[in-house]
């Protein structure tokens, strides 16, 4: 019987690696070579500029605006995006000296490349730099895909000197859809309203930069409970909605909890996978409502 039991086993066994060797026999062949990120195909052409973009006429900037030029020997469209940080300077943490960063904002911006130089802007919301209380240079680190490839950071830059204090959010966006604060108020109110949840204060407003433009983000509390609203459209069902402090959203469904057989059964099937399919995938950032980034879905 033990001998029986033992080969049945070495049979089971046998059987797991012909089957492994038949559903994936390009992974052992596989070129090196030809799993690894292309070159970066963009170039930067001529000098990098800032300056600060005064929409209302009020003598405050709405947004820190970043430019330069950029080609392309193989036409798509990139996506750029740019994180603004201070630099703290060098500082003596457990008898070690740390270099120390302190990131302000982030913005995106997606444009079509091709042999000719075209014109890329990044705009940074001014009220994210007012909020963190600290005057500029700033570091603007850019990096940049096309969707199906990331290259890695693209150019670092310096901007020139600037008072936190001339910095605001503002009332109306650049780019995105629903660009009137005012207008993507009334929309959260009424997704409230529509789905009876009782708002309390206006704690806090963001803005969320996506690839389709940015996108305004209301925080309300009351008794300790935040409801916090994502605009993405210009009507009440293309609004995202998180109740943070519970564990579960008024209108969120819970999500279902796979079977313990069923995710080693997804767990060996990734493994199987998984080598080739990295690379031809492109991670994404995330950011937070400040716990999820509203844009996620689009990205």
């Amino acid at each position: 019987m033990i001998e029986k039991k033992g080969l049945i086993f070495f049979q089971i066994n046998l059987l797991l690696i012909v089957l492994f060797a038949s559903i994936n026999p390009a992974m052992a062949d596989e070129d090196p070579e030809e799993t690894e990120n292309p070159q970066n195909p963009v170039q930067f052409v001529g000098p990098i500029s800032d300056y600060g973009l005064d929409m209302d006429g009020d003598g405050l900037y709405d947004y820190l605006v970043v430019k330069f030029n950029a080609q392309s020997n193989m036409p798509s469209t990139y996506f750029f995006t740019g994180d603004l940080r201070v630099d703290l300077g060098f500082h003596e943490s457990k008898d070690s000296i740390a270099h120390e960063f302190r990131m302000l904002n982030f913005a995106k911006n997606s444009t079509y490349l091709n042999g000719k130089t075209s014109t890329v802007i990044l705009n940074f919301e001014g009220g994210k730099i007012r909020e963190n209380e600290l005057n500029g240079p700033y570091e603007v680190k850019i990096s940049l895909s096309n969707g199906s490839w990331g290259f890695g950071r693209g150019i670092e830059y310096t901007t020139g000197a600037y008072e936190y204090v001339k910095f605001e959010q503002p009332e109306l966006l650049i780019s995105g859809p629903v660009r009137s604060k005012a207008r993507a108020l009334e929309l959260a109110e009424q997704n409230a309203a529509e789905a009876g949840i009782n708002l309390g204060g206006l704690k806090d407003i963001d803005i969320s930069s996506g690839r389709n433009g940015e996108i305004w983000i209301f925080h309300f509390e009351q008794n300790g409970t935040q409801e916090c609203f994502a605009i993405e459209g210009n009507t009440v069902e293309d609004i995202r909605h998180w109740t943070l402090n519970e564990t579960v959203s008024k209108r969120s469904p819970a999500t279902p909890s796979l079977h313990m057989g069923c995710t080693v059964t997804l767990f060996a099937a990734a493994c199987l996978f998984t080598r080739k399919s990295s690379a031809q995938i492109t991670s994404q950032k995330a950011s937070a409502c400040q716990i999820k980034r509203p844009d996620e879905k689009n990205d």
